[in-house]
């Protein structure tokens, strides 16, 4: 690890401690939310922009971990915040065997199957008694309310993991693991031939996206202390993370951050001004379609290029 990415975690500790208890409770809120997106926007990165598993259906992660977290926490007196430890770990263990099928399926296939199955992992939710049907299931450890003001942990640990994800994926890369992920990216038959198990790579990657997913899952629906079907399963949560990710710039690590608070902000301001959601999602995609005609590798591609440009001299 390098000096400045050991230094960036150092500093992400007192960062966290201070967001979570110096920042107004309803800042806290959208800081949640924005952190919950930038996590999935990094997962779908690390499937989409480096290991070249493009998926429609990592909502599919978001209403599992978030469904984890709660049958867990109501039905046992272990902690929340254990039980939030253990759900990215369970997911992950799950996504193995699920991985091992879909990808069978290639390309397109395998994208528009990963959103098949989180419809059918959605409508089986709804079926469900002991998981709260159409009604959802609100969180209440052991049976009791929840106490205290979870937004403030969940902020904490959302701000620290995200410094932490960034620094562990750059050192991650580095690594002969991490190389062979590039590699795949770049040519896949090329890496194949020069000793990559692809499809040993892939179900690696496919498991820790899908841990890291549901881990924000989990930590956005803590802060909420309710979830459903319809909303933990929502296509919103994959359309927010492409567009994210898309914008900012695929298969780099600055690129979703730029991403999430490009979207953030022209929310928060269209809102101000009165417009609607609807209309706010329809200038995502003209912003959408803009980029991909004009800078299809996304806005930090683009200005890494501009600045990277030698200047003229006199």
């Amino acid at each position: 690890m390098r000096r400045f990415e050991l230094a960036a975690l150092c500093l992400a500790v007192p960062a966290a401690f201070a967001a979570a208890w110096g920042i107004d409770p309803g800042l806290q809120f959208l800081l949640v939310e924005a952190l919950v997106l930038f996590l999935m926007a990094q997962m779908w990165n690390l499937a989409a922009g480096y290991a070249g598993q493009v998926s429609f259906g990592q909502q599919l992660f978001v209403g599992a971990g978030a469904y984890a977290l709660f049958a867990i926490a109501n039905a046992t007196a272990v902690p929340v915040w254990v039980v939030l430890a253990v759900v990215p770990v369970l997911v992950g263990l799950a996504a193995i065997p699920l991985g091992m099928v879909m990808f069978h399926l290639k390309h397109a296939y395998f994208a528009i199957g990963m959103w098949v199955v989180a419809e059918i992992a959605q409508q089986l939710v709804l079926i469900t008694p002991w998981l709260g049907g159409t009604g959802g299931l609100t969180l209440r450890p052991n049976g009791e309310p929840m106490q205290g003001f979870p937004e403030q942990l969940v902020l904490g640990l959302a701000l620290f993991g995200s410094v932490a994800l960034v620094v562990g994926l750059r050192v991650f890369l580095r690594t002969p693991m991490g190389l062979a992920t590039l590699a795949m990216r770049d040519n896949p038959a090329a890496a194949e031939g020069a000793g990559v198990d692809i499809r040993r790579l892939h179900l690696i990657l496919f498991a820790l996206t899908a841990a890291g997913t549901a881990l924000a899952g989990a930590m956005y629906y803590t802060t909420t202390l309710y979830t459903s079907p319809l909303d933990a399963f929502q296509v919103n949560w994959i359309v927010a993370t492409m567009f994210i990710v898309v914008i900012g710039g695929i298969g780099t690590l600055t690129g979703p951050a730029i991403g999430t608070v490009l979207m953030i902000t022209l929310r928060e301001v269209m809102t101000a001004y009165g417009f609607s959601g609807d209309q706010y999602w329809i200038v995502m995609g003209l912003i959408s379609i803009v980029t991909l005609l004009f800078l299809p590798r996304g806005l930090w591609p683009a200005l890494q290029a501009v600045l990277s440009r030698p200047r003229a001299t006199t």
